[in-house]
């Protein structure tokens, strides 16, 4: 299935707004010239869930950090700017990360990541609404939370010799962090730009 043309105002403006965060107004702005974007220079969509942000436009801002930096250099860039996609997400809707449901007793590693991998569940199934339901996958195991995307809107069109999908992986970062309270390995190990057939994403259960 196809990516779908049009997607929530809220997603790239999550992008603009991480990035600018990272890379300050002069920066955000270069990135937007650069890729072809100059419509929203001083203009991001509007935070709301109108699906009236051309899906394209996402991948274009994605790719052209890559382009513009680097496979290596835009990596730290991208990281940050997943995470900060996230906490901005979570400032402005923070139910859907409630997980007030656990008793404070039943918060061991393990049960937190259980905790993780049932949030993570909703969201993968609430970006393939957005994005296209048949382009993910879902994996797991005793020791991780695998997922899959194919197509890919981090990266469709550009070709690289290593995983470039580290917004995602930012994202993820920040997910298991809000859900764990620490930090746990999160990897990208296969990648569309790099010739595989899905960027394929693996949260790793965190050692006791």
């Amino acid at each position: 299935m196809p990516l779908k043309e049009k997607v929530p105002n809220q997603i790239l403006y999550l992008a603009c707004t991480a990035v600018e965060d990272v890379m300050g107004k002069n920066g955000i702005n270069s990135i937007l010239n650069y890729s072809g974007l100059q419509k929203y220079i001083g203009n991001y969509p509007p935070n709301d869930l109108n699906l009236e942000t051309d899906s394209i436009d996402f991948t274009k801002l994605a790719t052209g950090l890559v382009k513009i930096m680097g496979e290596g250099g835009s990596r730290s860039l991208m990281l940050r700017g997943g995470i900060t996609g996230f906490e901005i997400m979570h400032r402005d809707f923070p139910s859907l990360f409630n997980i007030d449901g656990l008793k404070i007793e039943e918060r061991t590693p393990d049960k937190l990541f259980d905790e993780l991998i049932r949030i993570k569940g909703i969201m993968i199934a609430a970006a393939g609404g957005l994005f296209g339901e048949d382009i993910y996958k879902r994996e797991e195991r005793t020791d991780q939370l695998a997922y899959e995307i194919g197509p890919c809107f981090w990266c469709r069109g550009v070709k690289a010799k290593t995983p470039i999908c580290h917004g995602e992986i930012g994202f993820n970062i920040a997910t298991a962090r809000l859900v764990l309270g620490r930090d746990t390995e999160v990897e990208e190990t296969h990648c569309i730009a790099k010739g595989d057939p899905a960027c394929r994403f693996v949260i790793h259960r965190p050692k006791a």
